[in-house]
């Protein structure tokens, strides 16, 4: 590069904006010290922001064991400060008055809990209606008896009674809403269950409510029947409209869907992608974007990381998941450019060597308004594997080079967490992060365990927060919109280059 050319993109650089900035993060769920406090596990955010509003913006998540809740949290200010919402459950489900066990008609003693939500997802209106949907827990074994949606129409502050849209046994329900304001939710709906397994192969199905959430239609199945061991299906709207959904085909992984011992599967998956052109009536078959997915660990059938996909304003589609083909997980990212119909090659968004003894994970990748793809995830580069920062990589296009920034202050422990009674599943922090992004800010929401290390036996997690604004994008030149500042910046670009000779001369003339 030459000399001058250096001074114009250094004046361009000035002019196109100061570099990204990032918050103090906010611990959301920090409820001070105490038992109250100490024996919450929470993890697993969404977060979504109002586009009525865009200082509103809400996050949901779940409390792990051993209380096995949810809980939304709002706020008005651009993430500053934070509120929370009770997630309602009707009067009679769940007994929290009463005691454990009662009397069926039939004679048979049932054990029952207090009204435990749980396993939440969100989503916000075009008209800034919140919609949150989340099943409720029964029983010892946990298992989910109704899937339910509530609205809000001030920004999570109070929440409707809720609908009941589905029966027993879903899991992984995720919520988004079309331009139109009808409201899809996906889910996987099981059949048989066992002890953290699935006794029999699942199905995932969508259901749309074209009246606001007040009633849903019958479920339209979308994954595949030659493909019986599906999960973590993830909804979005595309820039047409459409409903596409992304979901993860195990394929032969029977250890994980069966909670059988061993290592980690060392087989393959597929990502799968399917397409409703009209409004989610009927589904596409499954293209799979990528067929050489390696999990690399263990995992909950119920409760499995989530790929993540996002639509760009123009059309561009991009997935990011986790991946250990080249030995230890690395985030990866694809982007289609025609919809779905064809994939780029996959791309590590951090600068971690392949195989170098680190793990990055639980991708979230979100669109800004301008364009730019940003894509949070766990960066466990602490070789023990324990230590880990939250982080978060921002491309133009989605192609390298990515620009890559911590976001949380400082490293924290990503194995406290609650250990599940299943088959070599490590602790945790949580099936998915949460990423809202727009115009040129994004706000990123992670589980972290810094608050409550002192005592990693109590398997505390909080929710983290941190607001980040990306650099203004470099502008494009218009000379006939501006041509005197390109003329000032041409000029002061040629002074520059012209002092740097005189400069390189005298030095030459003294030798």
């Amino acid at each position: 590069m030459t000399m001058l050319s250096v001074v114009l993109v250094a004046l361009l650089g000035l002019a196109g904006g100061s570099g990204t900035q990032v918050s103090d993060e906010v611990f959301i769920t920090d409820v001070g010290a105490g038992p109250e406090a100490e024996l919450i596990a929470n993890n697993s955010p969404t977060a979504v922001i109002n586009p009525q509003d865009r200082d509103n913006v809400v996050v949901v998540h779940l409390m792990d064991a051993p209380g096995f809740s949810a809980r939304l949290h709002y706020s008005r200010d651009g993430g500053r400060t934070w509120s929370s919402t009770d997630l309602p459950l009707p009067e009679g489900t769940g007994n929290p008055e009463g005691p454990p066990l009662e009397l069926t008609e039939e004679g048979e003693v049932r054990f029952v809990e207090t009204q435990r939500p749980y396993a939440p997802d969100v989503a916000f209106g075009p008209d800034g209606t919140l919609y949150v949907a989340y099943v409720n827990l029964m029983g010892r074994g946990n298992v989910p008896d109704n899937l339910w949606l509530a609205r809000s129409e001030d920004g999570g502050a109070t929440l409707s009674e809720p609908v009941r849209v589905a029966g027993e046994r879903v899991f992984q329900t995720r919520v988004v809403v079309d331009p139109d304001g009808v409201v899809h939710l996906t889910y996987m709906q099981a059949d048989d269950i066992g002890v953290w397994a699935l006794a029999s192969p699942p199905t995932l199905v969508a259901t749309r409510s074209e009246d606001g959430g007040e009633t849903f239609s019958d479920p339209v199945p979308f994954s595949d029947p030659a493909r019986p061991r599906v999960a973590a299906a993830t909804p979005v709207i595309d820039a047409d409209g459409d409903l596409v959904v992304l979901y993860q085909d195990f394929k032969d992984n029977v250890r994980d869907f069966q909670n059988l011992e061993g290592p980690a599967w060392e087989g393959t998956s597929a990502l799968v992608l399917t397409r409703s052109t009209d409004g989610g009536r009927t589904f596409s078959p499954g293209v799979e974007i990528d067929d050489e997915v390696v999990v690399g660990q263990r995992f909950i059938v119920f409760l499995p990381e989530f790929p993540s996909i996002t639509a760009a304003p123009d059309g561009t589609l991009y997935v990011a998941w986790a991946d250990a083909r080249a030995g230890s997980r690395d985030v990866l990212l694809r982007r289609s450019v025609d919809g779905g119909d064809s994939w780029s090659a996959p791309v590590r968004v951090h600068d971690h060597p392949a195989d170098d003894e680190t793990a990055q994970y639980l991708p979230r990748v979100a669109a800004t308004d301008d364009g730019r793809v940003a894509v949070l995830y766990v960066d466990q580069d602490d070789t023990d594997g324990a230590m880990a920062t939250t982080r978060v990589a921002v491309s133009a296009d989605g192609a390298a080079p990515f620009e890559t920034r911590q976001l949380s202050s400082r490293a924290f422990d990503a194995t406290i967490g609650p250990r599940p009674q299943a088959a070599h599943v490590e602790p945790g922090v949580g099936a998915r992060l949460g990423l809202a992004a727009w115009d040129g800010s994004l706000i990123a929401v992670w589980t972290d365990t810094r608050i409550g290390e002192d005592r990693p036996e109590l398997v505390r997690q909080d929710i983290a927060a941190t607001r980040v604004r990306l650099p203004d994008p470099p502008a494009e030149a218009d000379i006939t919109a501006a041509p005197w500042s390109l003329v000032l910046i041409a000029a002061a670009a040629v002074a520059l280059l012209a002092l740097v000779l005189v400069v390189r001369r005298r030095r030459a003339g003294r030798r």
